[in-house]
């Protein structure tokens, strides 16, 4: 388990090192984005020259997806170059470089106990509410409850929900099969998310990207149904929220399929 020390380093880690850094502008400085494989990895080329960390190590990825995707981040950038939201780059500079030295069992401890302060297990008091979330969130936990065959309780008069031993147990197992990059992209959508259980949902494919913010936002939804909204500040919040999660699950999934693929090719040669 993470120390105190550790865990609010690793807190602020995760809210402001993958949330809120503040970049300097700068303008854009190259002309054209391209990709290249390196053996077996792929790195992204700006006018030719290998994009790098902040720490100056070759921003090398697994997969060419995945590598396409980083090239088409830095190419949609305008005049000034916009990072803070290019989430791709920071997620993998951020595996990268690791700047807090943590491991994946530092990560799996995080999220373990982030589960006790799940969103989709706080129901609120007042009916109407309670009534939505029973509709909107009874699904996604049963989902998860039969998914990991565990049992789940809610939060009763806000009290954090019991998290029993072999809950833990599965969930620790589940997370620590993921490397290291696609454990730095869970952490990244739960932040965003506040919520494992929607994560791991839009991990198995159980939900997408869009749905699982709408149902991590379902009180403020609720509330901005009654008391009106500011027509471009929520939805701007949204379509952040869910850039979020959409850019977590493209490196997760890019690093499962080529784990399957790798797994796949060795049983093949051992025929």
């Amino acid at each position: 388990m993470l120390n105190s020390l550790t865990k609010f380093m690793f807190t602020k880690q995760c809210s402001t090192l993958f949330r809120c850094q503040r970049y300097a502008s700068h303008k854009r400085f190259y002309r054209r984005t391209d990709i290249i494989q390196n053996e077996k990895k792929w790195e992204v080329t700006l006018d030719h020259r290998r994009l790098k960390t902040p720490n100056g190590r070759v921003l090398a990825v697994n997969t060419e997806p995945l590598a396409r995707a980083i090239a088409a981040e830095w190419d949609a950038q305008t005049e000034h170059i916009a990072q803070p939201t290019m989430h791709l780059t920071a997620l993998c500079n951020t595996a990268l470089d690791n700047p807090g030295k943590i491991n994946s069992h530092d990560i799996t401890s995080y999220l373990l106990d982030f589960i006790a302060t799940d969103t989709l297990l706080f129901y609120s008091d007042e009916e109407e509410l309670r009534a939505l979330q029973e509709e909107k969130w009874d699904p996604v936990l049963e989902w998860f409850c039969k998914r990991f065959k565990v049992k789940q309780e809610v939060s009763k008069n806000l009290e954090p929900p019991p998290i029993t031993t072999d809950t833990r147990a599965v969930l620790a197992r589940h997370f620590l099969s993921f490397d290291f990059p696609a454990l730095n992209a869970m952490c990244f959508g739960v932040e965003a998310l506040k919520s494992p259980i929607l994560m791991l949902a839009c991990v198995d494919r159980y939900l997408d990207a869009k749905d699982a913010v709408l149902l991590a936002r379902l009180e403020e939804e609720f509330q901005l149904s009654r008391w009106g909204r500011v027509p471009w500040a929520h939805e701007l919040n949204q379509a952040e929220l869910t850039a979020r999660v959409a850019a977590a699950l493209l490196v997760i999934h890019s690093s499962s399929e080529r784990h399957s693929a790798t797994q796949k090719q060795s049983r093949e040669q051992s025929v």
